[in-house]
């Protein structure tokens, strides 16, 4: 199994180009009227504006012009002058007052509370923390309610050490290695002609060869009895090691039973010498580890918990390997919009169950779909199966998690005695595991599930892994342990490639490109892992894997 994934590195576009500049390029008008700025200003949402009262003459150039900021910026406070200026008609124009700065040049900077200060930024920037107080209009220098900060630029062009989005190489047509550098210009001002922002970002130095430590976290023995959930996932962890040591990696791995005290292992040497930390499972768990991820700057997987989706924000070191609800109904909402792309006559239902589990779920994806144009017919519980057409392509999206309920709206749908063709299922995850379901009506309506992970026996290496788990343990290996093979092998194989060097400053857009492109994207055996960073923070899981049910009796697996 030492090949098992040779040569399944991909490219993914990674989006890293970031725009430095808004202009207002309008001419004045001849007979223009000179702009005077108000002397009225209030605080809207706790931000000082100067209320204007639009004069018959005056254009958006001048009002821009007078009060020195963008048209962007203006149509930003008050959209309704797209719709163009009225006379008599009240703006809201941000007041800025600090000498030295442009209204509409700065810098954003996402704010990592847990450990970062207002003198940290201050330092980081070379900018007075007076005046990064005054820029963003803080009474206090609190970063408590504070996600981003406006960093001001100086007219001549200084600026910080560290610009949260520099215009980097496109990772596609440029190849980054650990010598590469990369030199970041920044905006061009009419009025001042070009300025440079210097900052050159490069990728850490990265041994390769060297041995890297892994801190492993699985509760195994919980009130004195071990978890045979996680020593499932702890028997194909091992399995993966045994994989990298065979491919000539480097691992020396700490396997920590936390049990029912993460408090006692998350202060263990064996964690400060950690170049990576897997684990733990639970959010309740992972709460307490994030903030000592944070204090060492390492990387840390949540390998099976979805709903560590909130801790993101305040630990950019944070990789969430489980796919979380919102991009599990992104992804069944593009299957749904792909099927109604290829019909001439699309009627989409969402039938489920609104005092069950499945409700939110359905109304995040009713939301997705909405949000990618789609008309939805009928939405609600089994009775709007009555808004199926014979003369229209019915998109049935039954969001039900239970066996019995699956069973009867499945009859329903069949007694309706429409067309096969004439109906397109799309169902849930659970749907895969019944058993005492009549299956042959998946495959009848053309049943399409969007699943978060799937094991394909039909795959050489899926069916050497099970062999070899077979023979090592004497028993057929579950869910879990497909998925303690594929995070350990993932982030081991990261780890030895630089993944530790790469995610310790998350502002080094180079790192990351190299990261996309090199360590955060592999197929695994149980799911496709493709890594992108969230805006809020952290990195999160984007693949789903995509069953068919086709007509013919055969079923289709598509990842993502």
């Amino acid at each position: 199994m030492g090949n098992i994934f040779r040569n399944r590195f991909q490219s993914l576009h990674a989006v890293l180009l970031a725009v430095f500049f808004s202009l207002m390029a309008a001419q004045p008008a001849v007979s223009q009227v000179k702009v005077t700025v108000s002397d009225q200003i209030v605080s809207v949402k706790g931000e000082k504006m100067y209320v204007h009262n639009v004069k018959k003459g005056e254009t958006i150039y001048s009002i821009c012009k007078a009060y020195n900021i963008t048209a962007d910026d203006l149509q930003r406070q008050n959209p309704a002058i797209g719709q163009g200026l009225k006379e008599g008609q009240l703006l809201y124009i941000p007041v800025v007052n600090l000498s030295g700065y442009r209204s509409d040049n700065y810098i954003e900077h996402k704010v990592r509370r847990m450990f970062e200060d207002l003198d940290y930024i201050s330092e980081k920037y070379g900018v007075p923390k007076e005046d990064i107080m005054a820029f963003n209009n803080m009474e206090s220098e609190s970063l408590k309610k504070i996600k981003r900060l406006k960093i001001p630029i100086r007219k001549d062009g200084s600026a910080g050490l560290t610009p949260e989005n520099p215009e980097t190489p496109d990772p596609q047509n440029t190849e980054i290695t650990a010598t590469d550098t990369v030199n970041v210009t920044g905006t061009t001002y009419p009025e001042d002609g070009e300025t440079d922002i210097p900052k050159t970002y490069r990728l850490p130095e990265i041994d390769k060869a060297k041995t890297r430590t892994v801190a492993l976290l699985l509760p195994l023995n919980v009130n004195g009895k071990p978890n045979a959930n996680y020593m499932d996932f702890y028997s194909g962890a091992l399995m993966a090691l045994e994989q990298i040591k065979l491919a000539g990696g480097n691992i020396k791995l700490n396997v920590l039973d936390y049990g029912n005290d993460i408090n006692t292992v998350a202060q263990s040497e064996k964690i400060k010498e950690a170049d990576l930390i897997i684990g733990p499972i639970r959010y309740e768990a992972m709460k307490e580890m994030t903030d000592i991820a944070n204090e060492l700057r390492i990387p840390i997987v949540s390998p099976l918990d979805a709903a560590v989706d909130s801790l993101l924000e305040d630990c950019p070191y944070l990789f969430q390997a489980a796919l979380n609800q919102r991009r599990q109904a992104e992804a069944m909402a593009d299957m749904v919009m792909e099927e109604a792309s290829k019909a001439p006559n699309p009627n989409i239902l969402i039938v489920y169950n609104p005092s069950g589990n499945e409700a939110p779920f359905a109304q995040m994806l009713k939301e997705a779909l909405e949000e990618k144009g789609a008309s939805i017919s009928a939405y609600g519980s089994s009775g709007v199966l009555s808004a199926l057409r014979k003369d229209m392509d019915n998109i049935v999206i039954v969001q039900t998690y239970t066996e019995g309920l699956t069973a009867e709206i499945l009859r329903q749908i069949d007694i309706k005695m429409l067309p096969a063709e004439k109906i397109t299922l799309f169902g849930t995850p659970k749907w895969k595991g019944f058993e005492a379901i009549d299956m042959s009506l998946y495959f009848k309506y053309n049943t399409k599930i969007c699943m978060p992970y799937n094991v394909d026996l039909g795959r050489e290496d899926v069916r050497q892994f099970i062999r070899a788990y077979r023979s090592l343990y004497n028993c057929e290996p579950r869910a879990n342990a497909f998925s303690g093979y594929d995070i350990v092998y993932f982030f081991c194989n990261a780890v030895l490639n630089g993944l530790q060097e790469c995610a310790e400053d998350p502002d080094n857009t180079v790192a990351y490109s190299y990261m996309q492109k090199n360590l955060l994207q592999l197929d695994m055996l149980q799911q496709k892992l493709r890594f992108v960073k969230n805006p809020e923070g952290g990195y999160v899981n984007t693949a789903a894997t995509k069953i068919t049910f086709n007509p013919d009796y055969s079923v289709t697996s598509v990842q993502d």
